[in-house]
């Protein structure tokens, strides 16, 4: 059972669509990631383009997180933010997507949408995704601190998919101070917003999803078995090195099994983990 703090922000998930967890990081670990993102940033593109829109976007995006800097591997199963998440999709999801987000000064706001589009499932529906938003600088309304559509996770509808803010009421911004996160569902519509800052907004994007669907990321190809080998248990289990209810499973014992007794041991699970739900 989650403690009474967990368990009020997972209710608030439930009704409003989201939650802000603050001070998840303290000061020295989001100082140490902000730095290394932008040596990575730097690394990558070179300190004279660093500043200067990419195709018109002046959106830096790092992926690879996990195989850049062990730096990065306690972000995703951080004791403040995995119960959380597990309240809405289940002790068993994974992880899906996993990145830093750098908004340049300038940079225009996104489209509104939900994180779980791609999924092909009639709206409302139950939580198959949940994002975390996780600053790794102050998030202010100047400097595009994300913006979310209260209680939109429940409607049949997506409205104002695609649009701007300013047509959409209700909108609100996320705004909170480095090493705090906006936790929410994916099917919650929200945007990055304007950055009309002189200075970059650095967040990360840590999201999940539940143990049944196909993750956005494949870190089965994307990171080799030898590097997984070197994380956290809890986080090689979030990548999907685990199995869920038989799904999933490279079963290695016996070619010759009882399958009765193996799959009333499988429905005695699921109905225990029913009963409990």
């Amino acid at each position: 059972m989650p403690d009474s703090k967990v368990q009020r922000q997972i209710e608030a998930i439930e009704r409003d669509g989201y939650t802000i967890v603050e001070d998840l990081l303290g000061p020295d670990a989001v100082e140490a990631i902000g730095r290394r993102v932008r040596e990575i940033e730097q690394e990558t593109l070179g300190e004279a383009e660093r500043g200067r829109p990419i195709d018109g976007n002046s959106q830096l995006r790092t992926a690879g997180l996990l195989r850049l800097d062990p730096l990065f591997w306690e972000v995703p199963i951080l004791e403040g933010l995995l119960p959380v998440v597990q309240g809405i999709l289940g002790a068993e999801c994974l992880l899906t997507a996993f990145s830093a987000i750098d908004l340049l000064p300038g940079e225009n706001q996104q489209p509104i949408h939900p994180d779980d589009a791609l999924i092909p499932l009639p709206r409302p529906h139950q939580p198959v995704v949940c994002s975390c938003i996780l600053a790794i600088d102050d998030f202010t309304a100047e400097n595009g601190a994300t913006r979310l559509l209260p209680g939109s996770h429940k409607t049949a509808g997506a409205p104002g998919y695609g649009t701007d803010h300013r047509e959409v009421e209700g909108m609100v911004a996320a705004e909170m101070r480095a090493g705090s996160a906006v936790v929410f569902n994916g099917a919650l519509l929200h945007q990055a917003a304007d950055n009309e800052s002189d200075a970059p907004r650095l967040g990360l994007q840590v999201s999940y999803c539940a143990p049944w669907i196909r993750p956005f990321t494949n870190f089965f190809l994307s990171i080799p078995r030898e590097e997984v080998a070197q994380y956290p248990k809890p986080l090689a289990d979030l990548l999907g090195y685990k199995d869920f209810d038989g799904i999933g499973s490279t079963k290695k014992g016996p070619a010759v099994t009882s399958y009765r007794e193996s799959y009333g041991q499988l429905i005695k699970r699921r109905a225990e983990r029913l009963k409990n739900a």
